[in-house]
């Protein structure tokens, strides 16, 4: 998570393991820190994980505008190699059946916040992830959560 420059005091926070604990941990930082622009990075996998929909609510019901950022290669990998790993022979490895890794079906993970009024896009090429970025930042300067859902191949 990166909150405005990563070079001044106060600016970059990581937040190692953990599963969904992102966006709340993104909304703590904008409440300890109202005046600066708070951006999350987090993949889909991880994403998913959170709750989004309270995260959301707060968000709006705290006025703690933020960004975030999914990078979606639409599988949830780290799940995907441990089956591999703890599993090399088994039921997966036969079927290839990853349970709880393909994560192709679920809907665009930025609308999940478009019932709260929030900014949202989905990139699907590199030339359309600068300005869907500054589209998102513009409006987190204007006090709404963005989420920017950048469809990536790996």
């Amino acid at each position: 998570m990166l909150v405005a420059v990563a070079d001044a005091p106060d600016s970059y926070y990581y937040v190692q393991g953990g599963l969904g604990q992102g966006i709340a941990v993104a909304l703590g930082v904008k409440l300890a820190a109202p005046d600066r622009p708070v951006v999350f990075t987090v993949g889909d996998g991880a994403f998913t994980y959170n709750p989004v929909i309270p995260s959301y609510d707060a968000s709006r019901a705290y006025d703690l505008p933020v960004l975030i950022v999914v990078f979606n290669n639409r599988v949830y990998k780290s799940m995907n190699l441990n089956h591999r790993r703890f599993y090399p022979e088994g039921a997966a490895a036969e079927t290839g059946e990853w349970l709880g890794t393909d994560l192709h079906r679920l809907p665009r993970l930025a609308s999940f916040a478009e019932p709260f009024g929030m900014h949202t896009e989905t990139v699907d090429t590199p030339d359309a992830l600068a300005p869907a970025l500054e589209r998102a930042l513009k409006a987190v300067t204007d006090d709404t959560t963005a989420v920017v859902d950048v469809l990536v191949t790996r």
